[in-house]
C-alpha cells in the first residue's frame, strides 16, 4: 500500500467521496462494507463512513446476534430475549460511529415494544448513540418520547422535530416537558427546527427559554418568539437563518427593540393577517438581511382583510430592511386571492409598491398576488430601472381577474431592457402588436436567459404578431404558461374570451420560429 494512503484523514476523504458519488445507497453501503473487510487499515475509516448516517433503527438492531433479533407475525422487528452485556458491546462498536439519525413514523412502526424497551435500557455506562450530532425526528406520538429523550445527548448540534408536511403537534403537557428539557440536554445546538409547533400548553415559552440558552445558533425555525428570545437572537453573530410564525411583544419596553445588526441570509415571518405582519415588522429592525419571506398562515387567517393593510405593510418593509435586501417574497395565500378577485379595492396603484424602489439590490421579487390593473407601463419602467440586478420577477400574475391589466407589451419591453439578468418572468399585461420600428424596440438587447414565462390572465390580440415580438425579445423562449381554468369564473369581461386558445397559438408560432432560427444557425455554421 502506498504511504500516501496510510493517514486516516486521507482514507476518510476517499471513502466519503465513494459514499457521496455512489448512484444508490445500497451501492455505497456494499462498497464500503467490502472496503472494511479488505484490510485492517481500511476497516475503521470505512466503518466510520458506513455508519455515520442512519435512517431508522434496523441497522443497529441487526448488530445483535441472530438468536437475539427476530421478526414478529406482523413483520416488525422484535427480540427473542434482552441482549447480554457482551452483545451490547458489539452494538456499541457501531453505535458510537453514528453522527446523523433520521426517524419518521414508518421507522417507529417497524419496531415493537420489546425493541423500544431495549433501546431505552442500554446498560451503563453505554449511551445509545453517544456521539450523535444531528437528529431529525418526524413523529409526535408521546409513547415514543422516552426513546427520543434517550437520544438527546450533549453532542447534538442539529435538531429537527416534526416536518413541514406533518400536521401541527397536538398540544400536551408531555410535549412541553420534552421541549423544556432541550436547553439542558442539548446545550450546543446550532440548527434547531420545531415545525408546526402549537402555541398552546406553554410550548412557545419553553422553546423561547431554550433559545435564550443557545449561544451558537446558526439556523432557527419555530413558532412564537417573545421579546427576550428575539433580543438574544439579535445579539448572535452566528445566526444566519431565522423563521418564526408570530411575535409576542406584550412585554416589550420602548427602548428594547430587537435590532439585528449582523447579516441574516434569510428571514421569514408568518402571521394571521397583513396587519399582524406589519405590527411584527414595526417592532423589529434588520440592518442587513439578504432574503425576506412574509406569509399569511392560512390555518390561522383573519378575514376579511382591509385593503389599506397592504400599503402599510409595504411601507414597514421599506423602513425595516436596507438596500442590501436581495430577495422579497410576500405570500398571502389562497384566501387573499379570492378576496382580490372580487373586491376592486385591492387594485392598488403604483404608490403602494413605490416604497420598495429603494431596495436597489433586489434580485428576486415574488408578489404575484399584486393586482396590476392600476399599474401602467411608465410605472413598470421605474420599477425596472430601480432594480437593475433583478433575476426573477413574479408580479401581478392575474389575481384581480375581474379587472383587465393596465400594463401593455411596452411594459414587458421596459422590463427586458433595464433588467439584463432576468431569468424568470410572471406578469399580466395586454399582449398586442406594437411598433417594432420604434427606438424603444429596435435598440433593445435580446434576453437569451429566459426560456419560459407565465402570463397569467393576459388578454391577447394578434397572436402571430405577439409571437414574433416575443421571439425577437426572448430568442430562446419556447413556452408560455397562462391560466386555462376559466369556465367556472362568473362575470368575466369579453376580453378574456378564448384566452387559452390564443396563447396556445402563440406557443405554436414560437415553436416554428425557434425551429427556423436553429436551422439558420446550422446553415451559418456549415462548411
Amino acid at each position: 500500500m502506498h504511504v500516501c494512503l496510510l493517514p486516516t484523514e486521507t482514507l476518510l476523504g476517499i471513502f466519503a467521496t465513494i459514499y457521496e458519488d455512489s448512484t444508490t445507497i445500497s451501492c455505497a453501503t456494499s462498497t464500503l462494507a467490502a472496503l472494511a473487510r479488505t484490510c485492517r487499515t481500511f476497516k475503521e475509516p470505512a466503518l466510520d463512513i458506513l455508519w455515520q448516517q442512519l435512517n431508522g433503527f434496523e441497522p443497529l438492531i441487526s448488530c445483535f446476534p441472530e438468536g437475539v433479533r427476530n421478526r414478529n407475525m406482523q413483520g416488525n422487528l422484535t427480540l427473542n430475549r434482552p441482549p447480554f452485556p457482551r452483545e451490547w458491546k458489539i452494538f456499541g462498536q457501531y453505535a458510537h460511529r453514528v453522527r446523523c439519525l433520521s426517524i419518521d413514523s414508518m421507522d417507529l412502526d417497524a419496531i415493537d415494544d420489546r425493541i423500544l424497551q431495549t433501546l431505552m435500557s442500554a446498560p451503563p455506562p453505554t449511551l445509545l448513540l453517544p456521539d450523535l450530532r444531528s437528529l431529525c425526528w418526524r413523529d409526535d406520538r408521546e409513547c415514543f418520547f422516552p426513546l427520543l429523550r434517550t437520544l438527546l445527548v450533549s453532542t447534538i448540534t442539529s435538531l429537527k422535530l416534526g416536518s413541514v408536511c406533518m400536521p401541527k403537534w397536538t398540544p400536551s403537557f408531555a410535549k412541553s416537558a420534552l421541549l423544556a428539557s432541550l436547553g439542558v440536554r442539548c446545550p450546543s445546538i446550532q440548527d434547531f427546527s420545531c415545525f408546526n409547533c402549537d402555541d398552546s400548553q406553554g410550548s412557545s415559552d419553553v422553546i423561547c427559554e431554550a433559545v435564550c440558552g443557545w449561544q451558537k445558533l446558526c439556523q432557527l425555525r419555530t413558532g412564537v418568539l417573545n421579546t427576550q428570545a428575539l433580543l438574544h437572537l439579535a445579539s448572535l453573530s452566528s445566526l444566519k437563518s431565522l423563521h418564526f410564525r408570530t411575535c409576542d411583544f406584550n412585554d416589550m419596553q420602548s427602548n428594547s427593540t430587537p435590532t439585528f445588526t449582523y447579516q441574516l441570509n434569510d428571514m421569514s415571518i408568518a402571521a394571521s393577517s397583513p396587519s399582524a405582519l406589519t405590527r411584527h415588522l414595526r417592532n423589529l429592525r434588520f440592518l442587513s438581511c439578504r432574503s425576506v419571506m412574509l406569509f399569511v398562515d392560512e390555518n390561522d387567517v383573519e378575514l376579511p382583510y382591509d385593503p389599506l393593510e397592504l400599503p402599510e405593510l409595504i411601507i414597514s418593509l421599506s423602513e425595516r430592511f436596507f438596500p442590501a435586501l436581495e430577495r422579497l417574497v410576500i405570500d398571502f395565500g389562497f384566501e387573499h386571492k379570492c378576496l382580490a378577485r372580487t373586491d376592486h379595492r385591492f387594485a392598488h396603484t403604483f404608490d403602494v409598491v413605490a416604497p420598495l424602489l429603494s431596495l436597489s439590490h433586489l434580485k428576486i421579487l415574488d408578489i404575484p398576488w399584486f393586482c396590476t390593473s392600476a399599474i401602467d407601463d411608465n410605472s413598470l419602467k421605474r420599477m425596472a430601472q430601480s432594480w437593475p440586478q433583478l433575476e426573477e420577477f413574479h408580479f401581478g400574475g392575474g389575481t384581480c381577474w375581474l379587472v383587465p391589466p393596465s400594463l401593455t407589451f411596452i411594459g414587458l419591453v421596459h422590463l427586458i431592457q433595464h433588467c439584463r439578468r432576468l431569468r424568470s418572468i410572471e406578469m399580466t399585461f395586454h399582449a398586442s402588436s406594437i411598433d417594432t420600428n420604434s427606438e424603444l424596440f429596435s435598440k433593445i438587447i435580446p434576453n437569451t436567459h429566459i426560456t419560459s414565462i407565465d402570463v397569467g390572465l393576459s388578454p391577447i390580440a394578434d397572436p402571430l404578431a405577439v409571437a414574433c415580438q416575443l421571439h425577437t425579445l426572448l430568442p430562446n423562449l419556447t413556452n408560455i404558461d397562462c391560466v386555462l381554468w376559466l369556465d367556472h369564473l362568473p362575470d368575466l369581461p369579453p376580453i378574456f374570451d378564448h384566452l387559452g386558445d390564443e396563447w396556445d397559438r402563440v406557443n405554436g408560432f414560437l415553436e416554428v420560429l425557434t425551429t427556423g432560427a436553429e436551422m439558420r444557425k446550422k446553415i451559418d455554421q456549415g462548411p
